[in-house]
């Protein structure tokens, strides 16, 4: 394994950690001001998210910007923020929004700038083992300091903020500088048959990002009494998902891609289910949260590897992500605000049962979807080894 491979899985693990902010924010935001507040706050983290990505890709090239530098940003600028920045909704939405689109732009181009095909599977199958761990050892230690300090969030984010700045002052030594081009026809690509053949899949796999963080942040306040027991299950959630990891570690490959998308869409629409039943029986949040917990890593990995064949088609990389990142942002911010708009005259317990269907559904439609996908894959390198044998018989 090569240094740039060593560090980005590292890089992998810090942003698996600092992800779990994420639940303990939409806790305290719905806590503190209800259900419209949690919606206003994802709909903020959203436009924060890809505002930041499309910079990134748009203008970065003009300041100088290299990959390197990126992944070092991705975690300086959120850690300042939650460390100077204060605790509203407005600002906590920015600090997890820079967050996502800074380490995702980050990743994104480091990973389609070195990997090939071939190598994706084991890399994704890495990673994620790397992002549950940190994700596990962050929220126990979250947990323990929300246990110590009565549960105060000023007290979590500041330590959410120091590690982020330690990260960003120590990781990027050893990856690949990989300069940034500037965009230049991101337009182009949107208008090729084989990216508007990719809406389906975004739309199914990321589409509803929004909807989800929402819904999962009322299931968490209706059926926990504080934060930190959000934390402790989320820590024996993340535990569930270590031990799948470790018993399937070596089962992942490209023949197999179809096989484990089915069985996690399967299982994470399953969570849903019992995510909208705890509604009525709080206990069933639990559930929810360690049955999602163990399929996750195997649904992101399947996700990971689809978003990368996606990005395969012609045109600059470059224009590639950022024809991604402007037809996600409509998907997401749509659903959200019809979302949104749906539930204002519901009751969160009402509100819960209807986001856990929608998002049941769209597990399903993305298994569907991406069984296309792999099984055209699939085909492809059947025929393209039929033809080699072809010509080798000629």
């Amino acid at each position: 394994m090569s240094k740039h491979e060593q560090e980005m899985l590292l890089f992998v693990s810090l942003q698996g950690a600092i992800g779990t902010l994420a639940g303990f924010i939409g806790y305290f935001v719905v806590g503190v001001d209800e259900t419209d507040a949690m919606f206003r706050f994802t709909a903020y983290m959203l436009c924060d998210a890809s505002g930041a990505a499309l910079f990134v890709y748009l203008l970065g090239p003009r300041l100088g910007l290299t990959g390197r530098r990126l992944m070092r940003l991705s975690f300086l600028v959120p850690g300042a923020l939650l460390l100077c920045g204060g605790d509203s909704v407005p600002v906590m939405a920015a600090v997890y929004g820079f967050f996502l689109g800074l380490t995702w732009s980050a990743r994104y181009w480091l990973e389609m700038s070195v990997l090939t095909d071939s190598e994706r599977d084991s890399y994704a199958s890495r990673s994620g083992a790397l992002a549950v761990a940190g994700g596990i050892i962050a929220t126990l230690v979250a947990t323990l300091c929300l246990t110590k300090t009565d549960n105060s969030s000023h007290v979590l984010y500041a330590g959410y903020g120091v590690v982020c700045v330690v990260a960003g002052l120590a990781l990027g030594r050893h990856v690949s500088e990989a300069p940034m081009v500037p965009a230049t026809n991101p337009l182009g690509v949107i208008a090729q048959p084989e990216f508007r053949a990719c809406l389906p899949l975004f739309f199914v796999e990321s589409g509803l990002l929004g909807v989800g963080g929402a819904v999962g942040s009322v299931g968490a306040a209706m059926s926990l009494g504080s934060a930190s027991d959000l934390g402790w299950v989320s820590t024996v959630a993340g535990l569930a998902g270590a031990v799948a990891l470790y018993m399937t570690r070596k089962s992942r490959g490209v023949h197999n891609r179809a096989g484990w998308l089915g069985w996690s869409c399967l299982a994470v629409a399953i969570s849903f289910v019992l995510l909208g039943f705890s509604a009525l029986l709080p206990a069933l949040f639990v559930a929810h949260s360690i049955l999602r917990a163990a399929a996750g890593p195997f649904l992101n990995a399947s996700e990971h590897v689809l978003n990368q064949r996606a990005l395969d088609i012609r045109g600059q990389l470059v224009d590639r992500i950022v024809a991604r990142d402007l037809v996600m942002l409509v998907m997401r911010m749509g659903s959200l605000l019809a979302f949104w708009w749906l539930s204002n005259a519901m009751s969160p317990a009402h509100l819960l049962e209807l986001g856990s269907t929608v998002l049941a559904l769209g597990a399903i439609a993305e298994h569907r979807v991406g069984q296309s996908w792999f099984g055209a894959a699939t085909r492809g390198r059947t025929a393209g080894a039929d033809n080699q044998l072809g010509g080798a018989g000629g």
